[in-house]
């Protein structure tokens, strides 16, 4: 059985809770977020169980400055990849404290990505 409009309707609008998380035409859903080295392996070990717990398998890569998280897959993104989208942001902003809430505020959340953007 395929998700129906109201499906998609459902996880727009959880996606419009998060903050920052970016959906894009071939159905990724992603985030970046600017964490130095001991950020980042203490929100890699969340994401592992995170992960684990949900059974979803995310893509996370690191930069000089930030943590790059990617779910992808096949009919898009789904109910539960929103929901491991709120536990990473929640753990996130343990983690990072005020450097989260500010990048928070300076981006705004959720936005649907067009290809070519």
């Amino acid at each position: 059985m395929g998700r129906t409009e109201q499906d998609d309707n459902v996880l727009l609008d959880a996606l419009r809770e998060l903050n920052g998380w970016v959906a894009d035409d071939d159905g990724r859903l992603s985030r970046s977020l600017p964490l130095d080295d001991s950020q980042h392996a203490e929100l890699a070990e969340h994401i592992k169980i995170f992960a684990d717990t949900l059974g979803v398998r995310p893509d996370v890569s690191r930069t000089d400055e930030a943590t790059l998280i990617v779910l992808a897959r096949e009919g898009g993104f789904s109910l539960t990849d929103v929901t491991f989208a709120g536990r990473v942001e929640t753990a996130y902003i343990t983690i990072a404290g005020d450097i989260a809430v500010q990048e928070i505020s300076s981006k705004g959340r959720f936005r649907w990505l067009r290809r070519g953007e």
